[in-house]
């Protein structure tokens, strides 16, 4: 199987595995669940994939660039009411997301 396939692969049953357990978070959290596609699940699967096509591709460095993106960008937006720990919450979770499937990863191209 190629790299591509399985890249894509890890990424899209992540991705879908991740939905749920977002639904989850914010029903715990907010006790409601918003089934409609938005801006914020957008931004969460584009920077999933950013990550983990650095950590594939050995660019640890993204990791600080994405950290200084997403501190910059949440000073910026004042007007967006979402709570500290939702915010704190989502971004760990979604980094744990992007280890998960970066360890899925090594285990496919790391076989001895």
């Amino acid at each position: 199987m190629s790299k591509a396939l399985i890249f894509i692969s890890i990424f899209f049953i992540g991705e879908i595995i991740a939905t749920v357990l977002f639904k989850m978070i914010q029903y715990y959290l907010e006790k409601k669940v918003n089934s409609k596609i938005d801006r914020a699940v957008i931004k969460g699967i584009l920077e999933r994939l950013f990550l983990f096509l650095a950590l594939v591709h050995a660019f640890p460095q993204a990791l600080i660039a994405f950290a200084a993106i997403k501190l910059g960008t949440r000073f910026i937006e004042n007007e967006n009411k979402i709570s500290n720990d939702y915010f704190f919450i989502g971004n760990i979770t979604s980094l744990l997301i992007v280890i998960f499937y970066y360890m899925i990863w090594n285990f496919f191209f790391n076989l001895s």
